[in-house]
């Protein structure tokens, strides 16, 4: 292929690329996309959520929360976000829970040998971030975040969601 050709095609990708980004973007619902003073109340109320006390939770006994980030082989710079955030999320919001090993957090690779079962335990087509429910070591439910790349380019919103999340478990709503 000829450099000039190299470049129409390189310019063509490049804004193929931005356009399905760009639809993407235009087709999520509105409620999806609040406007600046609802966001702003939306944050504030989250962040009030974020601040259950695990200790007040009804826990039955034997109740632990296990909170899996699973990947592949291929890692970009997306996928490591995805991952760094979740955790600090999980670990900077319920420290107590870890500690108490009322909660844990557990990267998974699916595709090295032994783990491959996760794709389908989980219905798993993508990097994801699933909270689980364990009840006496055995798992009653389990929940796929699947809000986490649509939220990934506002930390802020991504760590509150994963936070409410993982606190709906701790209030027995883990559907």
């Amino acid at each position: 292929m000829k450099p000039q050709n190299k470049s129409l095609y390189s310019l063509f990708l490049g804004i193929f690329v931005v356009s399905i980004f760009v639809v993407c973007q235009a087709a999520q619902p509105k409620s999806q996309k609040p406007a600046d003073s609802q966001q702003k109340a939306a944050v504030a109320e989250k962040t009030d959520t974020a601040k259950v006390d695990t200790e007040k939770a009804p826990i039955m006994k034997g109740r632990k929360i296990v909170v899996y980030y699973f990947h592949g082989n291929m890692r970009c710079h997306t996928c490591l976000a995805l991952e760094r955030l979740a955790k600090q999320a999980v670990e900077n919001n319920f420290a107590k829970a870890i500690k108490k090993g009322k909660l844990e957090w557990k990267t998974v690779n699916v595709e090295a040998a032994g783990n491959e079962h996760f794709n389908n335990d989980y219905k798993l087509y993508t990097r994801s971030v699933i909270v689980s429910t364990l009840q006496d070591g055995k798992e009653v439910s389990w929940k796929n975040l699947d809000q986490i790349w649509t939220l990934i380019h506002d930390e802020a919103k991504y760590q509150e969601y994963i936070t409410t999340e993982v606190n709906a478990c701790f209030e027995g709503k883990c559907l």
